[in-house]
């Protein structure tokens, strides 16, 4: 009998100098814990990267807009040792020859079946499989990454590429792999769509998450490694062992296979804690010297916000409005002349901008480097995007409003809910969903919006193309989009804002009436 070791880690987002919410950790415990487990395990170990590993943090955020070098994470990939690469779809968020450059540094093969090119049709970043052979015991690897990216992504970013249905590439590959391995694994960023228990579905039935289906319909499946949706998984499905290993690498998965002349015997597997493990201190050198370039460039003071917080609760501030996303809304407005504006409140970051903002501060309370698009919609258009943006709120048995679960669980969305500006909601929310608006007010006449007039909206670029899923923003209906980004926008207005555009944004931040 032989046992293979498959070592997973996906979704780390370039957290080399802090997690999220756990400054004293970073992916250098991770790196302990990979080296921990590879060192006390007796039998071959696999070791696969399910991608996501160039954006995501402040730091990532430093290598791809400021010193416009992404090498550091080839660097550190590499010294890790992976015996595979998988494509996430944050890689294309800085563009391709961003993307291209990192990934042609990287020593493990890149597998990625299902993004081909678009004349040949071949797979474009890598190869479609890999095959080992490990101490006698062949061994299959499929790639796949989720194909909804074009419903995020700026088309410049995937120019010449088309995205292949993820399940059925993998099943295609499945049956072709299967007869010639004794393992086959399929490693998939991408997550679950379905209760893995009682198979009722966890979302819309997309696309952007396909790993239910695969459990069900491809049997040929032995491991399904999986990421993107940042969920701590760990069972066994019919004869399948999946895992999934959460964000910024809080977690390293492993799976055992027992192997027998060409038998599986037995599957387990562990999601190993690397709160557990000290940082692998002797690592630091591998992602010098962008590590300290990287920390005094985000310790540098932009500027002082004069911002009001009469709210640290997130919850508060997304129900009733808050000054930070007021500005956001107005920044968006003079950068597109649009009538009205929609921004999502990321996170409970938002009380650190009031008073001296670094450049870790700003990519904390806004990480990403959105550009500002302008839409053209319908009064109608509008009534539906809001009645759907709404659906993020719910009244409870006590008559108090709360979180629909369905944003919290299996992943949380709180991205997918918006707060708008320039235009007054008055909304009930024990109405039924689709009936909740009363009526909305344009601020700038004080008349009702006419639901067979034409306006026009500013949102994000993710939210421009379709993001999160709502259906009345689609491309054809993008009028601008900006050269400047948002997070470029905040510094801007952190260096030339006056007291009067503060004091406006303190005095007129609030736009929906809850009835």
């Amino acid at each position: 009998m032989q046992k293979i070791t498959f070592l997973m880690t996906s979704d780390t987002h370039g957290y080399w100098l802090n997690l999220p919410n756990k400054p004293e950790q970073s992916l250098l415990n991770t790196v302990a814990t990979i080296n921990h487990i590879k060192e006390n395990t007796d039998h071959p170990v696999v070791s696969i990267d399910l991608g996501d590993f160039i954006q995501g943090s402040s730091f990532a955020t430093y290598c791809s807009q400021i010193a416009k070098d992404g090498n550091v994470f080839a660097r550190a990939i590499n010294e890790i040792g992976y015996d595979a690469q998988i494509i996430g779809n944050h890689e294309f968020n800085f563009g391709a020859e961003y993307r291209q450059t990192i990934l042609e540094q990287v020593n493990a093969p890149i597998l990625c079946c299902n993004i081909v090119n678009a004349e040949t049709q071949a797979p474009a970043l890598g190869e479609a499989y890999k095959i080992l052979e490990v101490a006698g015991v062949k061994i299959g690897i499929i790639g796949t990454t989720t194909h909804y990216i074009p419903n995020w992504e700026l088309p410049q970013h995937y120019e010449g590429l088309a995205f292949k249905d993820a399940f059925e590439t993998t099943q295609y590959y499945a049956k072709i792999l299967r007869p010639q391995v004794d393992i086959l694994v399929v490693a998939y960023h991408g997550g679950y769509e379905k209760d893995l228990n009682t198979w009722e579905p966890l979302e819309e039935l997309t696309g952007e998450n396909q790993g239910a289906r695969m459990l069900q319909e491809i049997p040929e499946i032995d491991v399904l490694l999986t990421g993107h949706q940042h969920r701590l998984i760990n069972q066994q499905v019919g004869k399948t062992w999946t895992v999934q290993p959460g964000y910024a690498g809080e977690r390293v998965a492993t799976v055992t296979v027992s192997v027998e002349n060409g038998e599986i015997l037995e599957l387990t597997g562990e999601l190993h804690d690397t709160s557990k493990y000290e940082d692998e201190t002797n690592f630091k050198a591998v992602i010098e010297p962008e590590r300290t370039q990287g920390e005094a460039w985000l310790n540098h003071v932009l500027g002082e916000a004069i911002l009001d917080v009469p709210t640290t609760s997130v919850f508060e501030a997304r129900i009733n409005g808050i000054p930070f996303v007021e500005l956001l809304n107005q920044l968006q407005l003079s950068e597109t002349n649009a009538d009205f504006s929609a921004v999502a409140l990321i996170n409970d970051s938002f009380s650190k901008f009031n008073g001296p903002v670094t450049n870790e501060i700003l990519l904390e309370v806004y990480p990403y480097y959105n550009r500002m698009a302008k839409v053209q919609v319908t009064g109608q258009d509008l009534y539906e995007i809001i009645e759907f943006d709404l659906e993020y709120l719910i009244v409870n048995d006590a008559g108090e409003i709360e979180v629909n679960p369905e944003y919290v669980y299996p992943k949380p969305r709180h991205y997918n809910y918006d707060l708008f500006s320039g235009v007054t909601i008055k909304a009930d929310l024990k109405q039924p969903l689709g009936q909740r608006i009363q009526t909305l007010i344009n601020e700038k006449t004080q008349e009702p919006i006419d639901r067979g007039e034409i306006y026009t909206l500013a949102v994000s670029q993710y939210r421009a193309v379709g993001g999160g899923d709502y259906k009345n923003y689609t491309k054809d209906k993008i009028r601008f989009i900006s050269e400047i980004d948002i997070a470029t926008s905040l510094r801007e207005a952190l260096a030339n804002y006056t007291p009067e555009q503060w004091a406006y944004i303190n005095e007129n931040y609030c736009h929906i009436e809850w009835m």
